[in-house]
């Protein structure tokens, strides 16, 4: 009995590449309507008249109604396209486009931005769905894949981590004051760090904050006064302690509040249950800020005594 002969590699590779192509043109063509439609969401009349924030909620519902319609367009125009089955490849792709783009932020370092990524995914993704729907494709090369995608959102955490980090580091390097900081006592952290540009020229203050670990995290009153606020600056001509300790300069003008020596470089000064110490090390004054109580004088003077040019690294924890 003759057999029919077994399809040449070649051209079993043949076919299953126009078969993603024709896939990922759908997926072009889907990117180019989701695009044109948006566009005509923003540009209508209900959403630029709409009061106060009217247009985002429409923005917002927008963007859960679209991977329906994504998916609706999708499945006929993959028949269409004799890419079979076209449901399962238009779910697949739909999916996996709306996984990446809610998910991996990471994608949008790439050049250009998002400019170039819309359009790029959905064409990637439908021609990945299409390989994914291949017949006699082996299990494990799909399940390798589908691991694949699911470990991208914890590495895309950590990449995304590390580039703020590194970002932050370069904004921090390029600050002209010296980074003061203490020693942080346990139950403590670093947070809200960051460089202005002061009134007294090109001169740039540094600020940070030292936060309780335990707080709410509701931004209420009670925990607004447990932080520490940390300034840092260049010594400033009017800093003559201890009969004047106003120590950085701003936009409106600055009292002359005398300050008591409380170690060396260390100054004092209180008005009511705000405290302030005053550290110099060499040209650079930090200025340690806080309510007494809740916040112990101690641990203000503890701060303020340990007061060292640091890293970057040392407050973005990079």
């Amino acid at each position: 009995m003759d057999t029919a002969p077994a399809e040449p590699a070649a051209v079993a590779r043949s076919r299953h590449a126009k078969r993603a192509a024709r896939a990922a043109g759908v997926g072009l063509a889907a990117a180019a309507c989701s695009l044109l439609a948006t566009w005509l969401l923003l540009d209508s009349s209900a959403c630029r008249n709409a009061p106060e924030y009217g247009c985002f909620v429409y923005v917002l519902a927008w963007s859960y109604v679209l991977p329906f319609l994504v998916f609706l367009f999708t499945w006929p125009a993959l028949r269409l396209v004799n890419v079979r089955p076209a449901w399962l490849t238009a779910l697949l792709g739909t999916g996996i486009a709306w996984y990446l783009a809610r998910n991996i932020t990471a994608l949008q370092w790439l050049p250009g931005g998002t400019q170039y990524l819309q359009p790029a995914l959905p064409v990637a993704v439908f021609a990945l769905a299409a390989w994914f729907t291949q017949s006699r494709r082996p299990l494990w090369s799909r399940g390798a894949v589908a691991l694949a995608l699911v470990l991208l959102m914890p590495l895309d955490s950590f990449a995304t981590t590390r580039h703020d980090h590194s970002r932050q580091d370069a904004e921090l390097t390029a600050v002209r004051v010296p980074l003061l900081g203490p020693r942080v006592p346990t139950g403590y952290h670093l947070d809200g760090v960051g460089a202005q540009k002061s009134a007294a020229d090109d001169d740039r203050t540094f600020y940070y904050r030292i936060t309780p670990d335990d707080l709410s995290g509701e931004d209420t009153m009670d925990d607004l006064k447990r932080e520490i606020q940390v300034t840092v600056g260049p010594v400033q001509p009017g800093f003559t302690p201890p009969s004047h300790c106003a120590a950085l300069t701003s936009v409106y003008p600055v009292p002359s509040p005398a300050c008591t020596p409380v170690g060396p470089g260390v100054w004092r000064w209180s008005r009511y249950d705000y405290v302030e110490y005053f550290t110099r090390v060499g040209d650079t004054v930090a200025v340690v800020q806080a309510r007494t109580p809740p916040v112990g004088e101690g641990l203000l003077r503890r701060l303020a005594g340990s007061m060292r040019v640091r890293t970057p690294s040392y407050f973005t924890g990079g």
